[in-house]
């Protein structure tokens, strides 16, 4: 029998609304991203993003400018900014994400597909 490939986008939220460890002031997500998967274009009405890079190379677009990030990169998403993650081709791109308040469903607006 033939192995699953493993999803393109996988998602944990550690700590938030959702997650067994709860929280409404704060949500801490882990993202894995398989090679040349992006998230959806989306952005938050209120909520601040930081995503830390802990493995692999890719980009992060904001507000429609491409910003590179590998391992150990850090970028900051302004509420209302337009963002997606994108790995490169040939890597897994893992991060997390920290936001406030914590995310929520209804904070979060799905734009288009990148």
């Amino acid at each position: 029998m033939a192995k699953a490939p493993p999803l393109a986008l996988e998602l944990q939220e550690i700590i938030g609304r959702t997650a067994a460890e709860h929280s409404d002031r704060v949500s801490v997500a882990f993202f894995r991203l398989q090679p040349g998967a992006a998230s959806a274009l989306s952005y938050n009405h209120e909520g601040e993003e930081i995503f830390i890079v802990s493995q692999g190379k890719g980009s992060v677009l904001r507000d429609g400018v491409r910003i590179p990030v590998a391992s150990g990169s850090v970028v900051n998403v302004a509420a209302a900014s337009h963002r997606s993650v994108r790995a490169d081709a040939n890597e897994v791109l893992e991060f997390y994400a920290i936001t406030a308040p914590a995310w929520s469903p209804q904070d979060d607006v799905h734009v288009a597909q990148p």
